[in-house]
C-alpha cells in the first residue's frame, strides 16, 4: 500500500490538525483523489457527489458519483469514462482528501469494492464507485472458532494479525474461560465483543484500533450555531436512563449465582460537572433499574464488566445532537465538540462524536454531518 496519511490527518504541506475555531472558512475546494498513490485529477473534475461515512463500529466507507461523458464525448455506445480500468478499478487502493488547500485532510483510505453505471433519461451517464477501508477484510471472513482463557483485547490482537494488520489495543475487561465465534464474520464478531465492554473499533492505514472511549484520542472542534454549525437538533431524554444496571449469571466452579451492579458513580467518574441522566431519573421517577439477561456472566469479573459497560452506554447518550457543519475534515469519530449559542442546558463542551458523514456536491459544496452525545445537561442557574 502506498505511503499515505491516515484518515483525519493532514496532507503533506498542509496545516497540522487541531482545534477548529471561528477562523474556519467555508470549504469549497473539490475533493482530491489518489489511486495507488498517484494523483488522478480526472476524478476530481468529474465528481458530482461524494460521501465518506464512519461510526464507532468501524468500517469507513466511500461513495463517489462521477459523470461518465461530457459534451464532446460520444456517449453510449461509445466508451464511457471511469469504466475502462485506467484510473480506477475493482480492488484498487483509493485515497480521498477534503478541505480548502491549507486545511486539507485525508478522510478516506481504502479499496474499491463495487462499481455501478447509472443511466437516466435526459441525464448524462454516471459511474458510481464504492470503497471500504481495510476492515473490509474482516467483513469478508466468516469463522466458527473457540477462544479459551482470553480477553476481548487478546481477541482483537489475534484477528488483526490474521488479516495482516497491526494492532493498537487498549481496552480493559474480564478474562473469559471460553468465547465462541459461531458462524460470524470477523467484523461482526469483533463489533459484538466491543459492545460488551463499550470499546470502539476503527482502522487507519494498516492498523486496527480497539480502544475504550477514554483511550481514544480525537481532535477538538468548536462549533458556533449560526456560523460553523448550520443546523442542529439537540435533546436530553430520560426515557432510556436508569439509576442502576444489574447483570446476573452462574459460576459453574463455585456453583453459586453471580450478581453485579453498576450505578451513577460509574458515570460520575467521566464528567467534570453538570447533571447526569442516572441521577436525574432517580430524582424524577424514583429508583429505576435495568436487568441484563441477554448475556449470562460466567464469572464475577464478567458481570462487573458488562454492568459497567451497559451503564456507560445508556448514560453517555443522555444528551444527543445531530448537526451539519460547514465542511470540516478535522471532524471524525472520536472528536470532542464544543457547542456555542445553543441554549443553557446544552451549551459547552463534552460532546463526543459517534458518527460522521463528509459530503461534497456541486450545489452545497463541502458539508459535514455528525452525531454526538454527552452524559450531562448544565446546572440550572
Amino acid at each position: 500500500m502506498p505511503d499515505t496519511a491516515a484518515p483525519g490527518t493532514s496532507v503533506p504541506g498542509a496545516a497540522t490538525p487541531g482545534t477548529s475555531t471561528a477562523e474556519i472558512t467555508p470549504a469549497i475546494a473539490t475533493p482530491v483523489f489518489r489511486v495507488r498513490g498517484a494523483l488522478v485529477p480526472d476524478l476530481a473534475r468529474d465528481c458530482v457527489r461524494l460521501e465518506v461515512t464512519e461510526s464507532t463500529e468501524g468500517l469507513r466507507t466511500l461513495r463517489v458519483h462521477l459523470v461518465a461523458t461530457d459534451s464532446g464525448a460520444p456517449g453510449p455506445p461509445g466508451r464511457l469514462r471511469h469504466l475502462d480500468g485506467r484510473d480506477v478499478d475493482l480492488g484498487r487502493d483509493i485515497q480521498v482528501a477534503l478541505g480548502p488547500d491549507q486545511r486539507q485532510r485525508h478522510v478516506f483510505d481504502g479499496t474499491v469494492s463495487a462499481v455501478e453505471a447509472e443511466f437516466r433519461d435526459g441525464s448524462a451517464p454516471v459511474v458510481v464507485l464504492y470503497a471500504e477501508d481495510p476492515l473490509m477484510r474482516l467483513r469478508m471472513t466468516r469463522r466458527m472458532r473457540t477462544y479459551e482463557r482470553t480477553t476481548d483485547a487478546d481477541i482483537a490482537r489475534y484477528l488483526a494479525r490474521a488479516h495482516g494488520l497491526d494492532a493498537d489495543v487498549d481496552a480493559a475487561g474480564a478474562r473469559y474461560d471460553v468465547v465462541q465465534q459461531f458462524n460470524q464474520s470477523d467484523l461482526a464478531f469483533l463489533r459484538e465483543r466491543a459492545r460488551l465492554i463499550q470499546a470502539e473499533l476503527w482502522c487507519t492505514g494498516g492498523t486496527l484500533h480497539f480502544r475504550t472511549r477514554d483511550k481514544r484520542e480525537g481532535t477538538k472542534v468548536v462549533a458556533v450555531q449560526g456560523n460553523h454549525l448550520l443546523s442542529a437538533r439537540i435533546g436530553a431524554d430520560l426515557a432510556h436512563q436508569r439509576g442502576s444496571v444489574t447483570v446476573t449469571g452462574y459460576d459453574a466452579h463455585t456453583q453459586r449465582t453471580i450478581e453485579a451492579q453498576a450505578g451513577p458513580e460509574v458515570v460520575d467518574a467521566e464528567i467534570s460537572g453538570g447533571r447526569t441522566g442516572p441521577r436525574l431519573v432517580r430524582e424524577a421517577l424514583a429508583e429505576s433499574a435495568s436487568y441484563r439477561v441477554r448475556e449470562a456472566a460466567l464469572t464475577v469479573g464478567e458481570a462487573r464488566s458488562y454492568a459497567r459497560a451497559e451503564m456507560l452506554r445508556r448514560a453517555r447518550r443522555f444528551v444527543t445532537v445531530s448537526g451539519v457543519l460547514r465542511g470540516n475534515a478535522d471532524l471524525s469519530v472520536g472528536s470532542r465538540v464544543e457547542l456555542t449559542d445553543v441554549g443553557g442546558p446544552f451549551e459547552g463542551g463534552g460532546y463526543y462524536v459517534t458518527y460522521v458523514r463528509h459530503s461534497f456536491d456541486q450545489v452545497a459544496g463541502f458539508r459535514t454531518c455528525f452525531h454526538a452525545e454527552r452524559a450531562t445537561v448544565n446546572e440550572v442557574v
